[in-house]
């Protein structure tokens, strides 16, 4: 009953993680599109995917974890 009720609150918890990072990458679309063609703006794209990709890794579990 508790391994029940530990799983279902990680899932929980991604979901409501999720969902801030689903808004930031949808408000972020135009600045994705535009910012490449600048040179300061191509790094700073750069550091904003390197940082949702670390955000999503962190939210999502390994599958081997346990």
């Amino acid at each position: 009953m508790i391994s029940t009720n530990a799983t279902w609150q990680r899932v929980a918890l991604c979901a409501l993680l999720v969902l801030p990072l689903a808004a930031t990458i949808v408000l972020m679309t135009p600045a994705f599109v535009v910012l490449p063609f600048f040179a300061c703006g191509r790094e700073f794209v750069l550091k904003l995917v390197d940082k949702l990709t670390a955000w999503a890794r962190v939210i999502v579990p390994r599958a081997d974890a346990r």
